[in-house]
């Protein structure tokens, strides 16, 4: 297992996003504070909307292929979000 600050997290996003594949990664904002990186695909919790972890798994394999979209504005965000 692997703890690591927010700020070590953000400067290596896809290091600690590679090694959560293999063993658990620990972010730790603080007193208390503390979130585990995991796969998607080990998310075992029933609260997930399939449909929804469908579109965000294309969307993964999207950004993959190099197809990504910028987003200028906060209407643009409303918009994208909205087509999820």
């Amino acid at each position: 297992m692997k703890t690591i600050t927010v700020s070590e997290f953000r400067k290596n996003i896809k290091k600690y996003a590679d090694l959560a594949k293999s063993e658990k990664v620990i972010v730790n904002r603080g007193e208390g504070k503390a979130f585990a990186i995991v796969p998607l695909e080990e998310v075992d919790d029933s609260g997930y909307n399939p449909e929804f972890v469908k579109k965000i798994e294309k969307s993964l394999k999207e950004a993959e292929e190099g197809k990504t979209v910028k987003i200028n504005s906060d209407k643009e965000l409303a918009e994208f979000l909205k087509s999820l």
